[in-house]
C-alpha cells in the first residue's frame, strides 16, 4: 500500500483570510447566483382538486399489515402453557436428603485416598462398616500369591504391623 506523505486535498494560501469578502461581493452583485422565484411552487388547481383526491385514495382499499402474527401469538402461549404444566407438575416439597447409604463405595474411598487426615488404616476400618457383600467380593475372587506379594512390597513398609509372630 503506497501512503503518500502529501495530501492532495489542500487549500490555496489566504483562502479563508479572504473567503467573507468573496463571498459579500457576489452576493452584493445583481447577477447572484441565488434564484429571485421561489423555489416551490403548487400545481395549479391542487387545492380545489385536494378533497376528491384524496377520497379517492381513502376509497381504495388497501392490505391491512397485522403487528401480531398468529403464529408468533400461538407460540408464546403455548411457550406459556408449557411452563405452567412443568411449574405445576414440579414436585416443590419433595425433600430428598442424601444419606450416607447414597453415596457408592469407591466414592468413600476416593475420598479418604485424596484427602489426608492423620489416620492408619486400623483407625479408618474401625470406622467404617462392612457389608455382606463386600465379603462375598472378596471371598468369591481368589487372590494370587503373586499379585498379593506386588501389593504388600508397594503398599507396606513396615511388616511388624501384621503380628505375623503373634499368630503362629
Amino acid at each position: 500500500m503506497n501512503k503518500n506523505k502529501n495530501n492532495p486535498f489542500k487549500t490555496p494560501e489566504g483562502y479563508f483570510d479572504s473567503f467573507q469578502d468573496k463571498l459579500m461581493d457576489k452576493l452584493s452583485k445583481p447577477e447572484s447566483l441565488l434564484p429571485k422565484d421561489s423555489a416551490f411552487n403548487v400545481p395549479d388547481n391542487y387545492f380545489e382538486s385536494f378533497n376528491e383526491t384524496l377520497k379517492k385514495q381513502l376509497n381504495t382499499e388497501s392490505k391491512v399489515i397485522p403487528l401480531f402474527s398468529i403464529k408468533k401469538v400461538f407460540a408464546v402461549a403455548a411457550s406459556i402453557a408449557a411452563i405452567a404444566v412443568v411449574a405445576l407438575n414440579y414436585d416443590w416439597n419433595s425433600s430428598n436428603e442424601l444419606s450416607f447409604e447414597d453415596l457408592a463405595n469407591t466414592d468413600i474411598e476416593a475420598y479418604f485416598e485424596n484427602n489426608d487426615f492423620g489416620l492408619s488404616p486400623y483407625e479408618i476400618a474401625e470406622v467404617l462398616p462392612v457389608t455382606n457383600t463386600e465379603y462375598s467380593d472378596f471371598l468369591s475372587s481368589p487372590i494370587e500369591s503373586d499379585n498379593l506379594l506386588d501389593y504388600l512390597n508397594e503398599n507396606v513398609s513396615d511388616f511388624d504391623e501384621f503380628n505375623i509372630e503373634d499368630n503362629e
